[in-house]
């Protein structure tokens, strides 16, 4: 038996099974626990969704996902505020319009940068960047990795429209081996909410890692179309 612990805020924060598993038995009014287990095929596979379906009507079940939770969720909370709002001056780019967020869940700030109009139906550039001091300002991580936020800047402006959102986590722990880029967007809740409350439905996202595997994305009302390179493609 693995113990497990579910990040304040649940799925609206990770949309993970043991944030599921919590937030399902705080909101059936049930202390906030639950005990989750893997469904394996008769191979000894991991069931998946089409699986799971057709065990859940022989023996049944109801299923509910992760996305239908996160959808439920968002009727009834939110986790950011919107703190301030400024034009900036910055040499990547020009001007562009800030807007801070208030992370209600551990109290952090967050950082949306605007430039152009992304109120129109066509895809916006969007780069969502977890704050790392060891890779963003001493540059620890893979060559040229220290400059991806500044440099998405600088694409952002180029097309004209786009939005960079600046992740911080308040218990950032400083490591040099620690390779703190998100491989995905699935312990990003706080920054899909944050695209969300910009107006925001279809993304390219800009990043130098293989395209992401996204957990409850439609549940905020986003869809990723593509990715485009930081670095080294037009």
């Amino acid at each position: 038996v693995f113990p497990l612990r579910a990040r304040d805020g649940g799925v609206l924060v990770r949309a993970g099974h043991t944030e599921a598993a919590v937030d399902i038995s705080r909101l059936a009014g049930l202390n906030p626990s639950g005990v989750i287990c893997e469904i394996m095929n008769e191979d000894g596979s991991m069931a998946r969704l089409p699986d799971l379906i057709g065990f859940a009507q022989l023996h049944g079940l109801k299923i509910g996902t992760i996305s239908d939770l996160i959808s439920y969720r968002r009727r009834h909370d939110n986790l950011v505020r919107v703190k301030g709002e400024e034009l900036i001056q910055s040499e990547f780019g020009g001007e562009w319009q800030m807007r801070i967020f208030n992370d209600e869940t551990q109290g952090a700030e967050h950082i949306a940068l605007i430039k152009g109009d992304i109120s129109s139906d066509a895809p916006v550039l969007v780069r969502m960047h977890s704050l790392d001091p060891m890779l963003d300002m001493i540059g620890t991580g893979p060559e040229g990795r220290a400059f991806e936020f500044s440099q998405s800047m600088k694409i952002i402006a180029k097309e004209g429209r786009g939005v960079l959102v600046l992740l911080r986590d308040l218990h950032m722990k400083i490591s040099a081996s620690d390779d703190g880029s998100p491989q995905t967007l699935r312990q990003y809740g706080v920054g899909a909410q944050i695209l969300s409350s910009l107006g925001l439905s279809q993304l390219t996202l800009l990043t130098n890692s293989p395209e992401p595997k996204i957990v409850g994305l439609e549940a905020y009302g986003l869809e990723i179309l593509g990715t485009q390179k930081i670095s080294g493609s037009n």
